[in-house]
């Protein structure tokens, strides 16, 4: 089911008179120099709670919510996302469709309407997001009991020159067709250090211990 792309998550808590205008804005900011996603902030800060959260969400979007704890999960689903994302996002992927040469991957996410984590599953595993709610506290429990016994999506190493092969980290031969199954890193992945002190520093200015301006 595609959304509306016009409407994000601020609108739909504000309209629902869950958060004011003011606190929606210092989430906001707080997640754009953490890199988190907004409603991992909201709800760290005790912005805004799960079940109301799910509340709105269904009362706006009219659309499905699951309950991962309660219903079946395609591992072929899981492999498709790192467990990195997952968390990083708070959303499990659930079923994996193949229609001829499209696919579509159903998601529980806390938030069905960031765009980001939408379209970076899109780029990343070719499929088409079908986005569905879930509580966060559910979607927690749900990836740590899914991931621990499922590898995430194989990724083919290239030799230089494009062949396929190269050695491995442990300094060994991989012979053409090997599969690495780590995840590929990302930048962001890397600066994970530095995100969480730019988060520490928004929580900071949120609770008037220093201000935007002095940080």
């Amino acid at each position: 089911m595609r959304l509306n792309r016009l409407i994000d998550l601020g609108d739909v808590l504000v309209e629902a008179g869950l958060i004011a205008r003011q606190q929606l804005g210092q989430a906001q900011w707080a997640a754009s120099h953490s890199g988190a996603p907004l409603v991992s902030v909201l709800l760290d800060l005790g912005l805004i709670q799960g079940d109301l959260l799910v509340q709105a969400l269904q009362r706006r979007l009219q659309i499905e919510t699951f309950d991962p704890l309660r219903t079946g999960v395609d591992g072929d689903a899981v492999r498709e996302i790192p467990m990195e994302e997952a968390t990083r996002f708070r959303l499990l992927p659930l079923q994996l469709h193949q229609y001829g040469n499209h696919r579509i991957l159903r998601v529980a996410m806390a938030d069905p309407l960031d765009r980001q984590a939408i379209e970076e599953i899109e780029f990343s595993t070719g499929c088409t997001v079908d986005p569905l709610i879930a509580h966060p506290s559910d979607l927690a429990e749900a990836i740590r009991s899914h991931y621990r016994s499922v590898v995430t999506r194989v990724v083919p190493r290239e030799r230089d020159g494009g062949r396929r092969g190269g050695r491995s980290a442990f300094g060994g031969n991989l012979s053409q067709g090997e599969l690495n199954t780590r995840p590929l890193r990302r930048v962001q992945q890397e600066s994970a250090p530095g995100r969480r002190v730019d988060a520490l520093v928004a929580l900071l200015v949120h609770k008037g211990v220093i201000s935007q301006e002095e940080y």
